[in-house]
């Protein structure tokens, strides 16, 4: 069977042929990325980073993202600190205990003139069905997200500290 080269040619040229006919096929019925449009809101989608116990959750779509980190200042309380690479005109949070209360959001502080580090003090419950929202403005555009509270404490299996 391997004596034939047609076969052998084949065998090459094939899976080349459907790797370039997956690219193409994307290239050309593929949605193509659009900018952002001043007064139209976007949805962020959370990373996976944030199902685990990392200390930090990113959530992001297309080319932005915002990264989230908690500490615990006492039992119902944390500080929520927000960061992102391109500067926010304003930022809200709130944390819900019930994914369908509302919630009051919250605004955040800036903690440098770039606008880029946001903060503030969350008080509330925090269970396992708590959730945190967040809202974004940036550009003129407003960027929303969802996310659990799993990411919150920092934890290896190793029993070290590889931040």
């Amino acid at each position: 069977m391997l004596a034939n080269k047609h076969i052998i040619i084949a065998m090459i040229v094939a899976p080349i042929l459907a790797i370039i006919a997956y690219f193409a096929t994307d290239a050309f019925v593929g949605e193509k990325a659009q900018k952002a449009q001043a007064g139209k809101s976007y949805s962020l989608v959370a990373l996976p980073n944030c199902r685990y116990p990392s200390g930090l959750c990113t959530l992001k779509n297309a080319g932005f993202s915002i990264e989230l980190s908690v500490a615990q200042v006492g039992v119902n309380v944390m500080t929520l600190s927000l960061s992102s690479k391109h500067p926010l005109q304003g930022a809200k949070a709130a944390l819900v205990t019930n994914s369908d209360e509302l919630g009051a959001p919250t605004s955040l502080a800036a903690t440098d003139n770039t606008n880029t580090r946001w903060t503030i003090d969350l008080t509330g419950e925090q269970t396992a069905q708590s959730q945190l929202r967040v809202v974004v403005a940036a550009a003129d555009a407003f960027y929303f997200g969802e996310t659990g509270l799993a990411f919150i404490d920092y934890k290896t299996s190793f029993g070290e500290d590889f931040r």
